[in-house]
C-alpha cells in the first residue's frame, strides 16, 4: 500500500507558482532533519506539492531539478522517520510504498526514478515498466533521458552519490559536476592489464549509459587516465565493473 508522507493535513492545495523552487526548499529542509520530531516544517512544505501540476512545469531543466530534489528529499524524509539498518536491498518496500502526493497523484521513489526521470524504463531485474500506457504521470517526465541523473540520486546506500540541491538554471553544469565527482571517485585504471574499472551503476543502468564505446567516452570525458589511454587508440581497453556497497549509509 502506497503511503504519501504529505497526504494528511488541511493545508491549502492552491496552485504552486514555483515548483522547482519549492523542491529546493523541501530538500534543504529534509537535509536538516535529525529526528522525527523535527519534521513539522518539512511536512508543511511537502503538503504544498499537492498544488503542483507536474505536467505544467516548463522546460527540462526545471523538471530535472524538481524531480531530483524531490527524490532525495523523500528518501531523507522517510529515513528520518524510520532509519534502516543493514543492506538497502533488504528494504524493497521502501522504494515502492513511500511517496509524495504531487498534484493529486502519488509518486514513490521507484516512480520518480524509473517512471519519470528514466521516462518509464524498466527498473533493473524487473520485467515491466512502472507506468501503464495512458497514466497521467507520464506527462511529468522530461523530454529526454539524461543518464547523469544516476549521479545525482541517492538511495541511502554507502556507494550512492552525495545529495545536492539542484537548480533549473544550472542543472546542466550541476549534473556535469556530479558525474565528474562520482566517476573520478569510482573509476580506476589498471595500466598493465589495459583495463578500466567503471562504477557498478553503469552496469546496472547500461540501457541508459549505452554500449561499451559510449561508456568509455563518458569515462574519458571526466577521468584523465582513461582519456589518455582512450585517446591513444593503440590498445583495446577492457571494461570491468566495481563493487557497489548497498550497506545503509546510516548503519
Amino acid at each position: 500500500m502506497i503511503r504519501p508522507l504529505n497526504g494528511d493535513g488541511s493545508s491549502s492545495t492552491a496552485s504552486e507558482p514555483d515548483p522547482a523552487g519549492l523542491s529546493q526548499r523541501i530538500l534543504a529542509e529534509a537535509r536538516r532533519l535529525e529526528a522525527p520530531d523535527q519534521c513539522a516544517s518539512l511536512d508543511e512544505l511537502a503538503r504544498r506539492l499537492r498544488g503542483v501540476d507536474p505536467a505544467r512545469i516548463e522546460g527540462d531543466g526545471a523538471r530535472l531539478a524538481f524531480w531530483i530534489n524531490l527524490y532525495n528529499a523523500l528518501l531523507l524524509h522517510r529515513l528520518c522517520l524510520r532509519p534502516i539498518r543493514g543492506s538497502v536491498l533488504w528494504q524493497p518496500r521502501l522504494f515502492s510504498t513511500v511517496a509524495y502526493e504531487v498534484g493529486g497523484e502519488p509518486y514513490t521513489l521507484n516512480l520518480i526514478e524509473h517512471g519519470v526521470l528514466r521516462r518509464n524504463r524498466r527498473p533493473p531485474f524487473r520485467l515491466r515498466r512502472p507506468l501503464r500506457r495512458g497514466d497521467p504521470r507520464l506527462a511529468a517526465a522530461p523530454s529526454a533521458l539524461d543518464p547523469r541523473v544516476h549521479f545525482a540520486l541517492n538511495c541511502g546506500a554507502r556507494s550512492c552519490p552525495p545529495i545536492h540541491v539542484y537548480e533549473p538554471g544550472a542543472i546542466d553544469e550541476q549534473l556535469e559536476l556530479a558525474a565528474r565527482a562520482y566517476l573520478r571517485a569510482e573509476i580506476s585504471v589498471d595500466a598493465e592489464r589495459s583495463r578500466v574499472v567503471l562504477p557498478r551503476l553503469m552496469r546496472l543502468y547500461r540501457a541508459d549509459f549505452g554500449d561499451r564505446a559510449a561508456q568509455l567516452e563518458l569515462a574519458a570525458r571526466h577521468v584523465s587516465p582513461v582519456r589518455e589511454r582512450h585517446a591513444a587508440g593503440n590498445e583495446r581497453l577492457a571494461i570491468r565493473y566495481g563493487r557497489f556497497d548497498w550497506t545503509a549509509a546510516s548503519a
